[in-house]
């Protein structure tokens, strides 16, 4: 509702009328006390008392995705992401969140620019790529972030070839490497996770751990972050909702990510918050 406008059944009396001015001016003066009171301690942060914010870099995310993709996850937590961005300065999202130093560009990776079915049904959703693996590593394009969910049919003969080479080839100089559910098993399968501490889902753990004996499988973990912060894998499905507010925590913050976390109401947990590990008899 625009402030200019009076809501609907409010009668605006004439400013010459004193017992209406003085009504008027009693009401401001009411919510410029309370803001003041209560708004700006806290939310905002006077001008005179910090530098002018910095520039927020912008991290370019590679989302790979082929046929039997699951989109549970990636489509909740690059919509986490993209919330990094408050809107325009002085807007109650931009008050609430302050100076974020991040924002993020996302692409869709696949191995060709056709629509990519989603899971499995008879009517699966589609996504459309916005890049194809041959593209992004002919153009040489280095991406900060890689996020690798769950192909519903995992097993090293269905995962494409240039999903894996394309994984390979940028791991070494991504920020970070994130997978969600089985899409640790994509992370095996480049050589990413070797020598690392790692989790996937709790249902396929056994066949996926038994498949890569260089890696320290987690069995108890909503996820795991490894090498100094750099490679994130979670748990099934959900999880890489969780760990991507964790991942916003670790890129702007607390106060970020609790004011993201309270618009998508989605409970606080930890790494080790993990109920699944036992329903599935791991522990």
């Amino acid at each position: 509702m625009s402030p200019c406008r009076a809501p609907s059944g409010v009668i605006i009396r004439d400013p010459s009328d004193s017992k209406s001015r003085s009504k008027s001016t009693t009401l401001a003066e009411h919510i410029r006390n309370a803001t003041e009171r209560y708004l700006k301690p806290r939310f905002l942060r006077s001008p005179t008392s910090e530098s002018s914010p910095k520039m927020p870099e912008t991290l370019s995310v590679a989302v790979c995705i082929s046929h039997g993709v699951t989109l549970s996850d990636f489509v909740t937590p690059m919509e986490i992401l993209s919330e990094l961005d408050p809107g325009e300065e002085g807007s109650w999202s931009s008050a609430m969140m302050g100076d974020v130093p991040y924002r993020v560009k996302i692409d869709y990776l696949a191995p060709t620019m056709d629509p990519v079915l989603a899971s499995k049904g008879r009517n699966p959703p589609t996504v459309n790529p916005t890049l194809t693996y041959a593209d992004a590593m002919a153009d040489g394009k280095q991406f900060d972030i890689l996020w690798v969910p769950a192909d519903y049919e995992t097993g090293e003969s269905h995962i494409p070839e240039e999903e894996i080479t394309f994984i390979a080839q940028q791991a070494p100089k991504a920020k970070y490497v994130m997978s969600v559910c089985l899409g640790a098993f994509q992370l095996a399968l480049a050589g990413v996770l070797n020598g690392k501490r790692a989790t996937t889902n709790k249902l396929f753990y056994r066949t996926i751990a038994a498949t890569s004996k260089d890696i320290e499988w987690v069995p108890e973990a909503r996820w795991v972050v490894a090498e100094g912060g750099k490679v994130w894998t979670s748990s099934g499905v959900t999880a890489g909702s969780d760990m991507a507010l964790a991942f916003v925590e670790h890129l702007a913050g607390a106060k970020v990510a609790r004011h993201i976390r309270g618009g998508f109401e989605i409970p606080e947990r930890t790494e080790k918050d993990d109920p699944f590990a036992a329903f599935h008899g791991l522990v």
